[in-house]
C-alpha cells in the first residue's frame, strides 16, 4: 500500500485507540503517569521525540509484558501457541501486514473487551507505519529507511521471543509436582534453561541478563523512537543506525543495564529474576526447586547493589568509548545527552525498586 496522509492518520488513530485500552484495561493511572516520566527522560529529553510516540513506544507497549503474563496464567502452554503469538506480533513489523492491518484492527478494537494480542500487534504495527511515513516526510534516503526497519524488527523479535522462552520457563517453576512433566515436555531442548551454567552469584546474575534483559523493552524504545526524533538529521539518524547496528552492542548494554535497575533490589514476588537466577547459580539449585519467596532478601540486596557498583560501571566506560569514536561528529553531544539519560533513569530505577517499578 503506498504511503499517504490518510494511512499516516489512520495508523494515528489506532496508536490512540490502542493507548486508550491499555491504560483503562491495566495498572493504576499513577503507574502510568510515572512510566510516562520516565519515557519522557528516556526518549523525549534529548532526541525531542513527542508525548503521542515516547509514550507509545516507552510506555505503551508494557501490554506485551502483560500479554505474555496472561498467557503463562492460563492453561499449560505449548512452545507452538506461544511462537505463534510471537510471530503474529512479528507481522506487525513489516509495512506490508501492518498497513493492511490498520482497517481491521481499528474495528477489533472499537470492541471494550477486544482481545490482548489485538491491542499488541495495533501498538506495534502503528509505529511500523508511522514510523516508516515519518522517515519518508524528513526525506530519509530509502536504503535508511529500510534499515530503520530491520532494526526495528530485530529488537521486536528479540524482546517478544525473550518473552515467550521466560513465560514457559515460569509457569514449569509455577506448575504443582503433578503438572510439571507436562510442562517440563513444553520446554522442548530449553530444559537446560533451568539451570545456570555458572557457580558464582555474579555469572547467574549475568546470565539472567544475557537471556533475558530485552524483556524490560529498552531496546525497542529506543529504536522505535528513532522516526519521531526531531533532534536527529538524517546524516545523524545515518550515523546513530550505524552504532545500533555495530559490534559495540550499545543497544545490549541499554537493555542490561535498565533489566538490572529494576532488580537491584530483590523482589521476592517474582518467580524468576537477577537475584534467583544468581542464588541458583551459586547454590547448584535447578530454578524449579527455589522459591523465591523464602531466599534471604537483605542479603541477596547487598549482593546485587555489589554487583551492580562493578557492572554499572563497566556499562558505563563502554557507552563512554562508542560516543567519544564519533570524533567531531554532530551526533556526538546528542547521544553523549542519551547515555545520560540513560543513567538518569537506571538510577531512579535503583532507588525506586520493586514498589512502584515503573516501566520505560
Amino acid at each position: 500500500m503506498a504511503e499517504s496522509p490518510e494511512t499516516t492518520s489512520a495508523a494515528l488513530t489506532l496508536l490512540e485507540r490502542a493507548r486508550h485500552h491499555v491504560r483503562t484495561r491495566s495498572r493504576s493511572a499513577a503507574y502510568y503517569q510515572a512510566a510516562d516520566r520516565f519515557s519522557e527522560v528516556f526518549l523525549g529529553k534529548t532526541f525531542q521525540v513527542e508525548p503521542d510516540y515516547y509514550r507509545a513506544v516507552g510506555t505503551d507497549y508494557s501490554a506485551i509484558d502483560w500479554l505474555y503474563e496472561e498467557l503463562g496464567q492460563g492453561a499449560a502452554l505449548t512452545r507452538q501457541a506461544l511462537d505463534a503469538v510471537t510471530e503474529r506480533l512479528q507481522e506487525m513489523t513489516r509495512p506490508g501486514p501492518a498497513r493492511a492491518a490498520l482497517e481491521p484492527l481499528q474495528a477489533a478494537l472499537h470492541a471494550p473487551a477486544c482481545s490482548l494480542l489485538d491491542v499488541c500487534r495495533a501498538l506495534l504495527g502503528a509505529i511500523t507505519v508511522l514510523g516508516q511515513d515519518a522517515l519518508g516526510a524528513r526525506g530519509v534516503p530509502a536504503a535508511l529507511v529500510q534499515d530503520w526497519l530491520a532494526l526495528w524488527s530485530e529488537r521486536v523479535w528479540r524482546q517478544n521471543s525473550q518473552q515467550a522462552r521466560l513465560t514457559l520457563l515460569i509457569q514449569v517453576m509455577r506448575a504443582s509436582p503433578e503438572d510439571r512433566p507436562g510442562r517440563l515436555a513444553a520446554l522442548g531442548e530449553e530444559q537446560d534453561a533451568l539451570s545456570a551454567r555458572g557457580t558464582r552469584f555474579e555469572q547467574g546474575v549475568h546470565e539472567y541478563l544475557e537471556r533475558y534483559a530485552e524483556t524490560g523493552a529498552s531496546s525497542v524504545a529506543l529504536v522505535g523512537g528513532l522516526p519521531f526524533a526531531r533532534a536527529l538529521t538524517p546524516r545523524d539518524m545515518e550515523k546513530l543506525l550505524g552504532v545500533l547496528r555495530e559490534g559495540s552492542d550499545f543497544l545490549g548494554g541499554v537493555a542490561r543495564l535498565l533489566r538490572f535497575a529494576q532488580d537491584v533490589r530483590f523482589d521476592p514476588s517474582e518467580p524468576l529474576n537477577s537475584g534467583v537466577m544468581g542464588y541458583a547459580a551459586e547454590h547448584r539449585q535447578r530454578l524449579t526447586d527455589i522459591d523465591a519467596s523464602r531466599l534471604p532478601r537483605e542479603e541477596l540486596d547487598t549482593r546485587l547493589r555489589r554487583v551492580w557498583a562493578d557492572d554499572s560501571a563497566r556499562i558505563r566506560r563502554e557507552f563512554d568509548t562508542v560516543v567519544a569514536s564519533l570524533g567531531d561528529e554532530p551526533l556526538r553531544p546528542l547521544l553523549e545527552g542519551f547515555v545520560q539519560s540513560v543513567w538518569a533513569v537506571a538510577t531512579r530505577l535503583v532507588e525506586a525498586g520493586h514498589d512502584p517499578r515503573p516501566g520505560l
